[in-house]
């Protein structure tokens, strides 16, 4: 299969993008995604187990099926902590968690199919609640990430500003919706990054050809395997023209953002950015999510209105911080915000806060603010 794949990757740098995409739609291209990203990762081939002389702690790494666990192996080498990478999908999983004798385990779910959402899912509350483990993000952030159906009901029950959207298991429902409704829509599937499963519903007849697409034989986002359809649901929302989009982010007790620009219909996925000092409204807003969920690891997409309004958009407990690296410029300089409740100021604080995808300051946070463990090494003291 290794022999198929770099002949796939030879090929394709002499495909034209609208073939590639032509041939993903009819093709499973999963195992070919995660060859090249195994390709990227410089501990594909190391030793899993990795002992840091006067570590603070040790701590499990849950591999994901696309190697985003590579930050967090990073980070630990780095910082100077030891480490396990464990592997949730094998069906000993249980025992070989139970026999790591890890302090606590860091975790980046693999959810490029809906089934390797539902075993994360699954196993990591099996792990929190039932073998007494501690991980980071929490349960709660995991449980959100990636499930946009999850993410509205958890905005609308703490009253928290979004825009209109609407969620329906019923057929005959969503079929009165959209017979009615004001156009555009935007048209969601609950899992997927980016704008993988995002359509923009201009015309009545599209809108009506999603909703019995939906309820019928599903949707495939985008890059998903052919056999993983979204059916049984259509999640909807309003249609907000001439927005910015600002990517907010709280990790532990330091906060960044930037505004995302557009490209196209969508501000996800453009790679395009300004470095803009957020407004304390923007630092505010993603203050008072987090608060509200006791959340330290989010990344909090919020909506600025044409009519000055903030909205929440989505929420990531992790998120692609490679392309910008840095998660927050003031003034050309790198560095994070800290909230002082005494003056009730924000204090800009310029520094190098986000390596490794921000997975170094999600590991400093765990040893120190959840396991409160006193560092050992001097990278950890910083």
């Amino acid at each position: 299969m290794t022999r198929s794949y770099k002949l796939l990757r030879s090929l394709s740098r002499w495909t034209p993008p609208g073939l590639r995409a032509l041939v993903r739609r009819f093709v499973p291209a999963v195992g070919y995604d995660r060859y090249l990203n195994a390709l990227s990762d410089p501990y594909a081939q190391a030793d899993p187990v990795f002992e840091a002389p006067g570590s603070p702690c040790t701590l499990g790494i849950l591999r994901d099926a696309f190697h985003y666990h590579r930050s967090y192996l990073a980070a630990c080498r780095e910082l100077g902590v030891s480490y396990r990478l464990l592997d949730l999908t094998r069906s000993d999983w249980i025992r070989a968690i139970e026999e790591s004798a890890c302090e606590a385990f860091l975790v980046w779910p693999s959810v490029q199919l809906t089934i390797w959402k539902e075993m994360f899912d699954d196993r990591l509350r099996i792990m929190v609640e039932d073998l007494g483990k501690t991980i980071y993000p929490t349960l709660k952030e995991t449980w959100l990430y990636e499930s946009k159906r999850r993410i509205h009901d958890w905005l609308t029950a703490h009253g928290l500003p979004r825009p209109r959207t609407w969620v329906f298991y019923n057929v005959d429902e969503a079929r009165e919706f959209v017979r009615n409704a004001d156009l555009p829509l935007v048209f969601k599937t609950s899992l997927g990054a980016s704008t993988r499963g995002v359509s923009i519903l201009r015309g009545r007849r599209q809108a009506q050809r999603m909703v019995e697409k939906a309820f019928s034989r599903g949707i495939v986002p985008r890059r998903f395997h052919p056999n993983d359809r979204q059916w049984g649901s259509v999640y909807l929302q309003e249609y907000l023209p001439n927005l910015q989009e600002w990517r907010m982010v709280r990790i532990g007790d330091s906060y960044f953002g930037y505004r995302k620009e557009r490209r196209g219909d969508f501000h996800s996925a453009s790679h395009c950015w300004s470095w803009l000092d957020p407004p304390r409204p923007l630092l505010d807003m993603l203050r008072r999510v987090t608060e509200t969920g006791g959340f330290t690891s989010m990344d909090v997409d919020v909506f600025l209105t044409e009519d000055g309004r903030l909205l929440v958009s989505e929420m990531q407990t992790v998120f692609g911080a490679s392309t910008p690296a840095d998660q927050l410029r003031v003034d050309g300089k790198p560095g994070r915000y800290l909230y002082d409740e005494q003056t009730d100021r924000w204090i800009f604080e310029e520094g190098d806060f986000c390596r490794n995808e921000c997975a170094n300051a999600r590991v400093e946070y765990l040893i120190h603010k959840i396991l409160k463990v006193s560092p050992c090494s001097p990278c950890l003291s910083r």
